[in-house]
């Protein structure tokens, strides 16, 4: 346990409530079966900061915007990625996501051009079109779980907008893999004392084959592209050199970037994807403000990006479903020297965690949280709510690279989706959330269609 002397031999450290060491260890089923509801738990029994641990593993759980800005932007240099993202690293490796301090610069720095508001122009004709092949499919499918088809888009267009690559013919794959390794890896952080990696555990075992087959894939791609350069962003990554010694990035480099990229870049979208279709299927009313505006905006013709802007309630309805059911549900850092938060003295050490699901839904800044309501979106409502209430894709220096692409593609397949059918929930699987290193549908979201 933490010295309450760290600070010197005179000066006591002022920690928050909550409970830590043997007390605390009655919680961990609970942690385990429910880690959300278990977050809000302590919450409402210690208040707005919450220290909870055992043994050296300290946690300090924060909900004030004020504090989250502090971790995220005023101080950041001072936060750094922790375990959470040490084992999420064991799947993504040194990518963009877990690289620290001037090697994570250098990788954005390249990195970033790829998202720039002219590539992104580029890349809606290839999202319209592999949602426009999906549409055509799905006309003699009247049942389908929107979930896994979200999968199958989302990694068709990450695999040709980034990588200008047809990659349907891993989705399968990929896909399985993904589900394995991010099970497992949940499994291993909700752990107090995980198995050593190397152990030969079954579930080491399957969670390292699943990550060779994650591997394999993007290096297949790698080496396709090496033999056909372009201007994707593979080709950019294996053409870059350092500045300063004019060496190329290794080939380990390059997959981890990739592998960062390609999985990130469809995984989030297709959960908040498929979050989109199970409310609106709560909502028939909104998904007929959705479907006219589709038609409205968009006719027959082949979308722009400017008319991706003039999606107004459709972009809401995405936006209240980040809120709702965020696929990055929790960001965690780790203090490297002292700081104060919330009026109470952070260690180093101290692992922050902070809970986007329960931040997206305190009452303390949305009225009636749990409820669905686009228009709490309008402008002048999101101009009365503290900036980092909601934060779906992170916040500060480190925010999500990709934001503006994501939002783009989510509110694209909605409308022209919505264009083409009509849906109703079918209730013989339930919907239930699965919060792992991303906020899943459990079973998935099954729909019965009816074309329009």
């Amino acid at each position: 346990m933490l010295s309450l002397k760290e600070t010197g031999p005179e000066k006591r450290v002022h920690l928050p409530p909550g409970t830590f060491g043997i007390p605390a260890l009655r919680y961990l089923p609970f942690l385990s079966r429910d880690t959300i509801g278990f977050f809000r738990m302590l919450h409402e029994k210690y208040g707005k900061t919450v220290r909870f641990g055992i043994r050296q593993i300290a946690i300090h759980l924060i909900t004030q915007p004020e504090d989250i800005r502090r971790v995220l932007q005023e101080n950041n240099q001072n936060y750094h990625k922790g375990v959470f993202y040490r084992e999420l690293g064991r799947i993504l490796g040194r990518g963009l996501l877990n690289s620290e301090g001037e090697f994570w610069k250098k990788q954005r720095k390249l990195i970033q051009p790829s998202f720039h508001r002219q590539r992104i122009s580029e890349f809606v004709e290839v999202m319209a079109e592999e949602t426009n092949r999906m549409i055509d499919d799905w006309k003699s499918r009247p049942l389908l779980d929107v979930s896994k088809e979200m999968m199958h888009l989302t990694f068709a267009i990450v695999g040709r907008t980034l990588f200008k690559a047809e990659v349907t013919s891993y989705s399968d794959r990929i896909e399985a893999a993904l589900t394995i390794a991010l099970e497992l890896t949940t499994k291993r952080i909700k752990k107090l004392f995980p198995a050593p990696i190397h152990w030969p555990t079954p579930g080491n075992v399957r969670l390292k084959k699943a990550i060779r087959e994650m591997h394999s894939i993007v290096e297949e791609l790698i080496k396709e592209r090496k033999s056909k350069p372009s201007n994707d962003i593979i080709s950019m990554l294996l053409d870059a050199r350092d500045e300063e010694t004019g060496e190329r990035m290794s080939e380990i480099q390059v997959r981890d970037e990739a592998i960062t990229l390609l999985l990130a870049g469809h995984e989030t979208t297709a959960n908040a994807l498929s979050w989109a279709f199970y409310l609106l299927s709560q909502h028939p009313e909104a998904y007929e403000k959705v479907r006219a505006e589709s038609i409205r905006v968009l006719g027959d013709r082949t979308p722009s990006l400017e008319d991706i802007q003039n999606l107004i309630y459709t972009r809401r309805v995405v936006d209240e479903t980040l809120r709702l059911y965020p696929p990055a549900w929790v960001i965690e850092r780790r203090a490297m020297d002292w700081d104060r938060l919330g009026g109470y003295d952070v260690p180093p050490n101290t692992n922050i965690s902070i809970c986007i699901f329960n931040l997206h839904r305190n009452p303390e800044f949305w009225e009636n949280p749990d409820s669905f309501d686009p228009d709490r979106f309008e402008e002048e409502k999101s101009k009365q709510r503290p900036k980092n209430a909601y934060m779906p894709f992170g916040g500060g220096p480190r925010v999500c690279i990709g934001n503006v692409f994501a939002l783009t593609e989510a509110v694209l397949v909605l409308a022209l989706i919505a264009k083409s059918f009509r849906f109703r929930l079918n209730t013989k699987k339930p919907v239930v959330m699965e919060p792992l290193v991303t906020l899943r549908p459990k079973y998935g979201i099954h729909l019965d269609l009816v074309s329009t």
